[in-house]
């Protein structure tokens, strides 16, 4: 509605849109106050007052938060919570809609706990794509918690019961309190570099987050992740998460469960060793089975029920090739006899001697060539005239003409 000039809200507008403004700009905030008015509704929700020495706010845990809570709320008590600023329209009354509650101490160390996994997170120390397969069958597993305790107790029990022939290398730290921290980390490098472990279990009982923060300071955490050895992680009971089990490779909900991970259980291996040695009778029985009634179809063909005739039949096969064999060497060297009576023929007709034989005669010179022309020689000299019996000497008394027609000896 506009009124000379003034845009008029109605109520219903006015709460909407600053439920909206609310809404949007103080999403997941942080509170620090004391607990006052608190009631719980058959419906789950909790209703309560969050106050400090200047004011209060009117708050709300929806039932599927206050599920979640680990510690329910009490008059009096200092807590810190997270959750929405929002509007209840159908009141106009404004209040925050808490998601997670801590006492004031452990709120502190939840935001810190929140901050440092968002980091490593952002650095990659959780994916789940670096993650080291833990090994089915260890021969040495290492164990890095407090000397004293049920959990040290708990894992050797289990180890013992499951697997007897798997070592156990003990590292033992403090695994709460000033410094702790760091002893866990060097446990962790030192058995990297000395243990010769396949696996190891990095352990503790139960606790408070405070109990429990060594596991949540940067130093172990970082060590699980640059851990070449693959880590199980039994920290605190199932429902404790900490930063250590984000990083390490595999997290058990207890001790006695990181125990059964890390060692398959030896009733197990000897029945999966059975059943290997059944399936290996089982195939080599088929093989010779396989082969036998293949000798015995071949036992039965004809090569083996009657192999005389086979004998005879390859022995009358024998004979027809070595005959053909003998007529192709006498065709053969037929024809090589009749090439050369052939060549020789040829040979004959082109023999010097041969030509003599016929009257004719062959001169040569002092020199042995034969003389084709007579301006191979003068007037007065010598040849030699071979004949078919024997050899004359000549000597040209004249050349004549051109053509030697005159030329006398």
């Amino acid at each position: 509605m506009n009124v000379a000039g003034h845009n008029i809200l109605s109520v219903s507008q006015v709460a909407n849109q600053v439920k909206y403004s609310l809404e949007r700009n103080f999403s997941n905030v942080w509170i620090k106050g004391e607990v006052s008015s608190c009631k719980p509704y058959p419906s789950g929700h909790i209703y309560l007052t969050l106050k400090d020495e200047n004011a209060e706010i009117s708050a709300v845990i929806f039932s599927q938060y206050a599920q979640q809570i680990t510690h329910y709320p009490k008059s009096g008590m200092e807590v810190l919570v997270m959750g929405d600023l929002s509007l209840y329209v159908p009141r106009g009354q404004f209040q925050m809609q808490i998601k997670n509650l801590y006492l004031c101490g452990e709120g502190e160390l939840w935001l810190a706990f929140e901050k440092l996994k968002n980091k490593l997170e952002a650095e990659g120390l959780f994916d789940i794509s670096v993650k080291k397969q833990i090994p089915l069958y260890p021969k040495k597993i290492g164990i890095i918690t407090s000397s004293e305790g049920a959990v040290l107790r708990d894992i050797i029990q289990v180890l013992n019961r499951r697997a007897p022939h798997v070592r156990c290398c003990i590292y033992p730290v403090p695994v709460q309190g000033q410094g702790s921290a760091e002893k866990i980390a060097e446990g962790i490098e030192n058995m990297n570099q000395y243990g010769q472990a396949d696996i190891l279990i990095i352990g503790r009982g139960g606790g408070t987050l405070e109990d429990l923060w060594s596991f949540n300071e940067e130093a172990v955490v970082r060590s699980i992740y640059n851990s070449k050895i693959p880590i199980i992680s039994a920290i605190g009971h199932e429902t404790d998460t900490t930063l250590s089990d984000y990083a390490a490779d595999c997290r058990a909900p207890t001790p006695s469960a990181a125990a059964e991970i890390a060692a398959v259980n030896r009733e197990e291996i000897l029945q999966k060793l059975d059943h290997i040695q059944d399936s290996f009778i089982f195939i080599v029985n088929q093989t010779i089975k396989s082969y036998s009634e293949k000798v015995n179809m071949l036992q039965k063909r004809h090569g083996f029920f009657k192999p005389q005739m086979i004998l005879d039949n390859w022995k009358e096969k024998l004979a027809e090739k070595s005959v053909r064999l003998k007529q192709n060497f006498k065709n053969q060297m037929q024809i090589n006899i009749n090439r050369f009576e052939t060549i020789t023929s040829k040979l004959e007709l082109l023999n010097p001697t041969a030509q003599l034989q016929r009257g004719y005669a062959l001169a040569v010179d002092k020199n042995k060539k034969v003389i084709i022309s007579s301006d191979q020689v003068e007037i007065n000299d010598k040849f030699q005239l071979q004949i078919a019996s024997g050899q004359l000497t000549a000597k040209v008394l004249d050349k004549g003409n051109e053509n030697g027609k005159n030329t006398e000896i």
